[in-house]
């Protein structure tokens, strides 16, 4: 890999733990999520960097895709297990990092427990190793401690301005005899108290781009234009909202046009049974052929 390549990543890493630092120390009972959001983001920004998707803040049964609506006034509750997921690029190149926070300390065994297979699986993640080998490390540990892995949610590979990319690292033993090759991934274990599914809910406020083409209404056009700027990267709704400064009616009728002409993809939230609880850690390494370096230490 190219030198100022793995500068770049690295420089990411940093970011990141700085952002996910700043997150964590700003976790305090009542505190709005929608305000945790902006001043993580704002922190990205003035470090040079941008996000490589909506920060995701889900809270317990919810595992992924969760970010704050534009005019979201949830505050945080001290029971609540709170999955803090955040993308940093320089340049394309991405960090994707995430904690669980549990302010009354309730579920600190299963967050323990989902650190520890993180820990695992990275002993593991060397250049030439077979990608099952992580999973294997991931749901055995799990299991040990009395848990379920989400077997439908994995960790992936990091492409420049593509954050899903091969290969995909599942967090269960027996689904690849792939070997890592030289590149970026992500490792991504989730753990839970229920059956280790989760489901997609209706409600969406993270998108990508799709095509930049197939509306005619004006409104629409301005915010096509916003989300270009993205360079394919995920965008939240309320990144739209602010950037194309457009009344909430014109804004609203624009994103149906979008929606009806398929200009968007989703990425709808992803959340487990009613009263389960699912907790996430997942860090970002490149695989070279002499090492591996773990984004953000």
């Amino acid at each position: 890999m190219d030198s100022q390549i793995i500068k770049k990543y690295t420089s990411a890493g940093l970011i990141w733990k700085s952002a996910i630092h700043l997150a964590q120390k700003k976790c305090k009972e009542g505190k709005l999520l929608l305000e945790l959001t902006e001043e993580v983001e704002n922190h990205v920004a003035k470090e040079g960097a941008e996000q490589a998707f909506p920060i995701n803040l889900s809270i317990n049964e919810e595992a992924a895709h969760f970010t704050p609506k534009w005019n979201d006034t949830y505050a945080l509750k001290e029971s609540d297990v709170l999955k803090i997921d955040i993308g940093v690029h320089v340049d394309g190149y991405i960090c994707d990092g995430a904690v669980t926070v549990n302010l009354d300390n309730k579920h600190a065994k299963e967050i323990e427990a989902n650190e520890l297979a993180l820990e695992n699986a990275i002993s593991v993640a060397k250049f030439g190793a077979e990608i099952n080998k992580i999973g294997s490390e991931i749901e055995n540990t799990l299991k040990e401690k009395g848990f379920n892995p989400v077997y439908n949610l994995g960790g992936h590979g990091l492409d420049k301005y593509n954050i899903h990319f091969a290969p995909s690292i599942p967090n269960h033993a027996g689904a690849s005899s792939a070997k890592l090759e030289e590149g970026a991934i992500a490792i991504e274990p989730f753990a839970s108290t229920g059956k280790g599914h989760v489901s997609e809910i209706t409600n969406v406020e993270i998108f990508a781009l799709e095509k930049s083409s197939g509306v005619r209404n004006a409104s629409a056009r301005i915010i096509l234009k916003t989300a270009e700027k993205y360079n394919g990267l995920p965008f939240a709704e309320r990144w739209l909202r602010n950037d194309s400064k457009l009344s909430e009616l014109n804004f609203n009728f624009g994103l149906r046009e979008l929606m009806k002409s398929s200009c968007f993809h989703c990425h709808p939230g992803l959340k487990e049974t009613k009263g389960t609880i699912v907790t996430q850690v997942e860090k970002s390494l490149l695989i070279l052929e002499d090492k591996t370096i773990i984004l953000g230490e």
